[in-house]
């Protein structure tokens, strides 16, 4: 007995092995390959993420394939990173659906819409509900193939100079806001601004604006929102998730061995759950220093959160009689949220 289980020992250390010195073989027998990616990480933590993929593709593929990173605009504008892939200019990049979404309103629904799903619901529709296969309907069309490598925590519901305890009081005062949740609060009365991250500053100090949405409260610290606007409200509507993508170009993509692939995703996925884990780590940090600070937590009251989601719910509809690929896409997510619903309401504290 003591013999024959030394030798299946044995035989399992040795496939072990085996497979091993196979690995290690593809990956030397792998040509050397130096891709030109740039991304568009302006924190630190962002930035990790990207060197964190790079770093662990180097690793994999033996150092056969490494990325040399190009800092954010350094080779072409961060909105210009799809075509320069398309076109050949970078052999990758790294960015985020948002940037499209202007030209093409259906990506911002992969990339976090007001009261859109959690990271575990937006995950099972990518994955299990048909949303990947969308979004690969889509991109390719543009020669294009993305993984996404990681999802940012919830926005905030805004930074404010007055304290507000109704929606309906908003209506007249000036906002920064990007993304589609800029309509909602249009509905309101709210009058929007599309302000970069470095305008939003002298934005409040020339008084052009009264309140500001941005990101995640460790993102609004790293910003410097509260020293204009000492009002921070939840919950996070607007965007219960951002998401950060690997984008190639396709035929690039499908020219690549079965290896590579594998090496490539493997890293976006372990990058994808890494960041959100960690950014949600460092949330409770961030806002003990706004609070130190000065800044007052406040909760809209599910009243008025029902006014922003019904304000939201006309607006998705007019954008799908609108366009019919957001409207594609967004029926597509609706009808999954819907079949998940009966699990997703029930299955958790609230």
């Amino acid at each position: 007995m003591q013999n024959r289980t030394y030798r299946s020992m044995l035989l399992k250390i040795l496939l072990v092995a085996s497979f091993c010195l196979i690995t290690l073989s593809n990956a030397y027998s792998l040509e050397r390959n130096r891709w030109k990616v740039q991304h568009t990480a302006v924190t630190p933590l962002q930035l990790q993420t990207v060197e964190r993929v790079a770093e662990n593709i180097k690793i994999m593929s033996g150092g056969k394939l490494s990325f040399r990173l190009y800092k954010p605009g350094s080779l072409v504008p961060n909105g210009e990173i799809w075509n320069a892939v398309a076109e050949g200019q970078l052999d990758a990049g790294f960015s985020s659906p948002g940037f499209l979404a202007k030209k093409i309103p259906a990506l911002s629904i992969f990339n976090g819409i007001p009261f859109g799903p959690s990271m575990t619901e937006f995950t099972a529709w990518m994955r299990y509900g048909g949303g990947q296969e969308l979004k690969d309907e889509i991109y390719a069309e543009k020669g294009l193939k993305a993984l996404n490598i990681g999802l940012f925590p919830p926005e905030t519901g805004g930074w404010f100079k007055k304290h507000y305890q109704r929606v309906d009081a908003l209506e007249g005062i000036k906002m920064r806001f990007m993304g589609i949740g800029a309509k909602v609060m249009e509905k309101l009365g709210v009058k929007t601004l599309t302000l970069s991250f470095s305008d939003i500053k002298p934005a409040f100090e020339k008084g052009r604006i009264d309140a500001a949405e941005f990101m995640n409260p460790q993102l609004d610290f790293f910003a410097g929102i509260h020293k204009f606007a000492k009002f921070n409200y939840y919950p996070g509507w607007i965007q219960p998730i951002s998401v950060a993508e690997f984008v190639t170009q396709k035929k690039k993509w499908e020219g690549l061995n079965k290896m590579v692939k594998t090496i490539i995703e493997t890293s976006c996925n372990d990058a994808y759950l890494w960041y959100y884990v960690k950014a949600t780590s460092i949330q409770p940090d961030a806002m003990i220093k706004l609070k130190s600070e000065g800044v007052t937590f406040v909760t809209w009251q599910k009243s008025e959160i029902n006014k922003l989601k019904n304000a939201w719910n006309e607006v998705a509809e007019e954008m799908s009689n609108e366009d019919p690929l957001f409207a594609k896409v967004y029926s597509n997510l609706k009808a999954f949220r819907e079949k998940y619903a009966i699990w997703g309401d029930r299955a958790y504290l609230k």
